[in-house]
């Protein structure tokens, strides 16, 4: 038969340790059961401090379903326009016109979204910085996979003075506004684009341009590497080949903190 001995309020066994924490109740029982020995010890402890203040997790406000944040990226970024760059990516001949030897299908769609989001950006005192491809003629900047397209004898696609590698129509580099050219996907590979908006005291980023999965992708994970905050894509003053790969990496762009507003929604947004 089982035997069970309590002790209240009393010292515990020696082989009991307390690790110095005073204690006010002590409960130990012992039980003799087919000849084995158990012994299960409760202890309730009592400590003269208050338990600690922990703080509250913030609370993640989102319009839209915009914000992933503590604070929704939109409202990060309207009490600092100042600070805060536009990032027009690729709207070249060459990308967009239908002639185009690199023909993004969806960039022509876009055009006049991509328009109005300069527009805005000027209003509000963002500054522009114009990123584009231009190319040595022979290619010899580009990469392995199209180099092929610079073999040919004839002029490669954005290469440095052709028509290719103007902007579209509409879009027009103004004095105060920054040209950068890069000769990969992201605007911050292999360029001072980072250094440049260190200077200008830029710490939040708003994209646009084509294409999705490439410069614009890359573009904005590196710029989510480099700690800006926020960084913003407008859905739909980006794009790509099709409407189902522009939405795939939009996704994947929104799990990593980006904010993601339609162009209606970043215009109406107040500081």
């Amino acid at each position: 038969m089982a035997k069970t001995v309590a002790f209240t309020n009393a010292k515990p066994p020696s082989n009991l340790h307390s690790h110095g924490t005073t204690s006010q109740t002590h409960t130990v029982s012992f039980l003799n059961l087919n000849n084995l020995s158990f012994i299960s010890c409760a202890l309730t402890l009592r400590h003269k401090n208050k338990q600690p203040n922990w703080s509250k997790p913030s609370l993640v406000r989102s319009k839209s379903g915009l914000g992933l944040g503590p604070v929704d990226p939109l409202e990060m970024a309207a009490q600092a326009w100042n600070r805060t760059a536009l990032l027009v990516i690729d709207m070249q001949r060459d990308f967009i016109e239908n002639e185009g030897p690199m023909l993004v299908k969806g960039g022509k769609e876009i055009v006049p979204n991509v328009i109005k989001t300069v527009q805005v950006a000027r209003q509000r005192g963002i500054l522009i910085v114009w990123v584009v491809r231009e190319h040595d003629p022979l290619g010899r900047d580009v990469e392995l996979f199209r180099r092929h397209l610079y073999s040919t004898g004839e002029v490669g696609p954005t290469s440095k003075g052709s028509p290719g590698a103007e902007l579209v129509d509409g879009l027009v580099i103004r004095e105060g506004d920054y040209k950068l050219v890069k000769t990969r996907f992201s605007a911050f590979f292999a360029t001072h684009l980072h250094s440049f908006l260190q200077g200008a005291g830029i710490n939040n980023l708003v994209i646009t341009g084509v294409q999705t999965p490439n410069c614009i992708r890359q573009t904005v994970y590196d710029a989510v590497a480099l700690d800006y905050q926020p960084v913003t894509v407008i859905v739909d003053a980006t794009a790509a080949a099709t409407p189902d790969i522009h939405l795939a990496n939009v996704f994947d762009m929104k799990n990593i903190g980006v904010a993601t507003p339609t162009l209606q929604e970043w215009t109406d947004f107040k500081a």
